[in-house]
């Protein structure tokens, strides 16, 4: 009896798990289809782009002069208010004038001298020559008197020069201002001492700023590259340039090339250019840097993407287009210039091509996706636009 259960017991066991392992293989696998993924596409647009090129440069006045003391003196005023605007013909500074008023009495005193010898000389000579024509003085007393009288009218002439030199000396401890223009800081206050060299020969500077100059420097490529352009070109250059400010802004007025040096800047190796700019809100001051941005081509008829939307991987560009069936296919593109956040493809690509603009690397080709369309056209136009 005991031996019957002991042999038994192993065959119920193994009868039991093939009948779990038919019952098991006759149930079905199944295959779980992960949901789309959610991708954002922008349709590649074409449109004309400029292409600009951007250099460092710094703002000038349309006229920047310094204010000279052109006569020495002790200063007795400063009539003006540093940094705001004056006149023509403001007065701005006084300077001690009582050694010049002087010297205008003492060089009038020796006018009137002159004049006095002058009118003696000449009754000397009215009173020779008619006796000379008689024979009565000899022609040595007529040529005698006739020097007299002609040198002391060059000595008139040399007091009226004189008297008039030492007027205008005076008038010169007067300065006033030579144009409409921004006046700068004072580098005198009153009790200096002004001369005419030096240091303080220089009292202050004045700027008409309703217009700029901008100078900015090209290297000797730019320049060989800009040489080889068309008139046509060189003409559209020179008449759309436009400064870009220390915040990023785009100035609103255009501006034009004035006028470039005549040398290569044998120290910078760099090239001198200068442009003129309207400044009628005074937005713009002497010393402010900013970059110019000239254009010098445009591109007919680019094909734009984003610059994220493109993979670059050594040599190789690529970006992900979305075929008919709603997956991604790996499109090989020849990318060209980038222009603000655009990319001008120059082959692979046309006009309304969809393509995708992936954050992740976990989406690969053929993997079934959700357009979500974006307005990448109408940030494109603006951004491209404004540059």
């Amino acid at each position: 009896m005991k031996m019957f259960l002991c042999t038994t017991k192993p065959i119920h066991v193994v009868g039991f798990i093939l009948a779990g392992l038919a019952f098991a293989s006759c149930k079905q696998t199944e295959i779980v289809v992960p949901p789309p993924v959610k991708v954002n596409i922008v349709t590649a647009v074409q449109q004309d782009v400029p292409l600009y090129e951007d250099f460092v440069a710094q703002v000038y006045g349309e006229s920047d002069v310094d204010i000279r003391s052109r006569v020495e003196g002790w200063v007795m005023s400063v009539n003006f208010q540093e940094g705001t605007a004056v006149k023509k013909g403001d007065l701005l500074y006084t300077i001690d004038d009582i050694q010049y008023k002087t010297r205008v009495d003492r060089e009038a005193s020796e006018l009137a001298s002159a004049k006095t010898e002058m009118v003696r000389a000449q009754n000397e000579l009215n009173r020779v020559k008619p006796l000379a024509e008689m024979n009565a003085l000899s022609k040595q007393d007529l040529d005698n008197s006739t020097a007299g009288y002609e040198a002391a009218v060059s000595k008139v002439k040399a007091a009226e020069a004189n008297l008039q030199n030492a007027k205008i000396e005076l008038g010169y401890t007067k300065v006033y201002a030579p144009f409409n223009g921004v006046v700068g800081i004072s580098n005198v206050r009153v009790g200096d001492y002004a001369s005419r060299a030096g240091a303080t020969s220089i009292l202050t500077t004045i700027s008409s700023i309703s217009g700029v100059r901008v100078r900015f420097q090209i290297s000797e490529r730019e320049y060989l590259r800009i040489a080889q352009m068309t008139q046509e070109e060189l003409s559209s250059a020179k008449k759309n340039v436009q400064l870009i400010l220390a915040d990023g802004s785009l100035y609103t007025e255009k501006g034009e090339v004035n006028f470039a040096d005549r040398e290569i800047d044998p120290k910078t190796g760099t090239l001198t250019i200068e442009a003129i700019f309207p400044n009628p809100k005074g937005l713009l001051r002497p010393g402010l840097f900013v970059k110019t941005r000239v254009l010098l081509s445009t591109i007919p008829n680019a094909v734009l993407v984003p610059q994220r939307a493109v993979f670059q991987l050594q040599s190789l560009s690529q970006v992900f287009t979305v075929t008919d069936s709603s997956t991604l296919k790996v499109t090989l593109i020849e990318p060209g210039a980038k222009i603000g956040d655009a990319w001008v493809i120059n082959k692979g690509l046309k006009a309304g091509d969809k393509v995708a603009v992936i954050g992740t690397a976990s989406l690969t080709p053929n993997t079934k996706i959700e357009v979500v369309e974006m307005k990448w056209p109408d940030d494109s136009q603006k951004k491209i636009n404004n540059n």
